[in-house]
């Protein structure tokens, strides 16, 4: 698996918090990109999802989760979608192929990755959806970046 450590620098982000079965998240997402459009607000790369809920347990029932986008700019936020500021921090990224199936692979391999180099993840693992069900309608073709957020021991 290609794998790098990147650090994310300060961002400001759009962001809902979520606790909903994981079948909700294409509502969800579909309500933050529905206000950068109609705010006119410029965001910079592709949403992403930070689960707060045990990754392996998605399937299982209500999902604690935020759906975010990083903003270039300051926005207005509304009732359900809050704008908030985001530290830089260090993550041990890799991409996963495919559906969402076997995404728990990839994690293990990442895992693998963090203890075999000394990497503590410290933090709730981030998917970035560079290519996935809002943008793409074959599975087999979805590209998933996972981050995990690490220190160096």
């Amino acid at each position: 698996m290609d794998y790098e450590v990147k650090v994310i620098p300060e961002q400001k982000l759009g962001v809902i918090n979520c606790k909903t079965p994981i079948e909700d998240l294409g509502v969800f997402l579909s309500m933050l990109m529905g206000w950068v459009d109609a705010e006119e607000i410029e965001t910079e790369g592709e949403p992403f999802i930070v689960y707060f809920s045990p990754r392996h347990e998605v399937n299982q029932g209500d999902v604690v989760y935020d759906v975010s986008i990083v903003l270039k700019q300051d926005a207005e936020g509304t009732d359900k979608i809050r704008v908030v500021d985001m530290i830089e921090n260090k993550v041990l990224a890799g991409k996963h192929y495919g559906s969402q199936d076997t995404i728990m692979d990839t994690y293990a391999q990442l895992v693998e990755i963090a203890q075999a180099n000394h990497y503590d993840i410290i933090g709730s693992p981030k998917e970035v959806l560079i290519k996935n069900f809002h943008n793409c309608d074959d599975e087999n073709d979805f590209i998933t970046e996972i981050q995990l957020p690490i220190i160096e021991m």
